[in-house]
């Protein structure tokens, strides 16, 4: 389940992080002085559309941006800062150890930096420390552990698949988080029906299609991990054309549906496929994958790993499609080709 913003800043308020001062809106309101307006939606890319603006006229601000349809917003104190970095934590499905993904740039252009660097945090307490440091150094900012820490929080004791701060910014006291992206596995709502109840969500949404500008389409199942996915393509050089989660459990039929909707597309050169198989049988999933992959005439790269895992890569194999063990390889070789 995807949260907004302002639902994000709400768990990093119970962990420890630290946020803006702000409070959310459903209607024009005049706040004194310069603020940010933010409207409140469940997809990326609100800056680059004109949805994220510093204003001293909250009112009119608001106005304007519920004649385009919007009608939730957050309204923060505008925060001076000399930096932007990017912090992140979800889990490594193949140690089973939460990590930390940071770059020492953030904002809206954070696909465009090469810079980004992978820290695997062992569940031993006492090695904590010094992968703090590790992270600190890399991006060159102190003062990050009660950041990491709780982000650390939401994966283990919140059962996010993604817990993202994009950007945190860099101010004289100390680092602030100036957006969040939170994604939490639909698989152990169940768990938190506490925040349901604050939230007055759904426990699932019925489309987990989003159309984007780019030229790689991208598949994966749950929706963590398809965005992580999407993540990478953006800090690979890549430009995503998608975000597709089939879900937990697809089978052929519905894995055979999500390529041919992908594939559909004029702008997708390419697809990649990102499946971890647990509930989810990667031999249904190569089933799927093989029944589109003549139809729609594209290159497909798979990165495939779980249940009945090389019964699937021997179906992919056999027909020609090459099927990576890391992500980033079959990213790679996408972008490259």
């Amino acid at each position: 389940m995807k949260l907004y913003e302002y639902e994000g800043k709400r768990l990093f308020s119970y962990v420890g992080i630290p946020t803006p001062n702000g409070q959310v809106v459903r209607e024009p309101v005049k706040v004194q002085g310069k603020v940010v307006v933010k409207a409140q939606l469940l997809e990326g890319g609100r800056g680059k559309r004109g949805l994220v603006r510093v204003t001293e006229d909250s009112y009119t601000t608001i106005s304007e941006l519920m004649r385009e349809g919007v009608s939730i917003f957050l309204i923060e104190e505008f925060v001076p800062h000399s930096r932007e970095i990017y912090l992140s934590a979800m889990m490594d499905r193949e140690t089973g150890n939460p990590m930390i993904i940071a770059s020492p740039q953030g904002g809206i252009n954070i696909e465009e930096s090469k810079e980004v660097k992978i820290f695997t945090i062992p569940l031993d307490r006492k090695l904590m420390r010094y992968d703090v440091d590790a992270v600190e150094k890399y991006v060159g900012v102190r003062g990050l552990e009660p950041m990491l820490e709780g982000l650390l929080r939401l994966v283990l004791e919140y059962d996010a698949e993604l817990a993202e701060i994009n950007p945190v910014a860099v101010t004289e006291k100390g680092p602030l988080a100036l957006d969040s992206k939170v994604i939490l596995d639909d698989n152990a709502l169940y768990r938190h029906e506490d925040l349901l109840k604050q939230f007055q969500r759904e426990k699932s949404q019925s489309d987990s299609y989003v159309e984007l500008d780019g030229d790689v389409g991208i598949i994966g199942n749950g929706a963590g991990l398809t965005m992580a996915t999407m993540d990478l393509v953006k800090l690979m050089g890549g430009n995503p054309a998608d975000f597709l989660d089939v879900g937990g459990g697809a089978d052929t039929e519905k894995v055979t549906s999500a390529i041919m909707r992908v594939g559909s597309n004029q702008k997708v050169k390419k697809i990649v496929i990102n499946i971890f198989g647990g509930i989810t049988r990667c031999d249904e999933v190569a089933k799927g994958i093989l029944n589109a992959y003549t139809k729609i005439g594209k290159p497909i790269y798979v990165r495939l790993t779980g249940t009945n895992e090389e019964e699937g890569k021997k179906m992919l194999q056999s027909h020609g499609i090459k099927v990576y063990e890391d992500a980033l390889a079959a990213i790679g070789d996408a972008l490259r080709s």
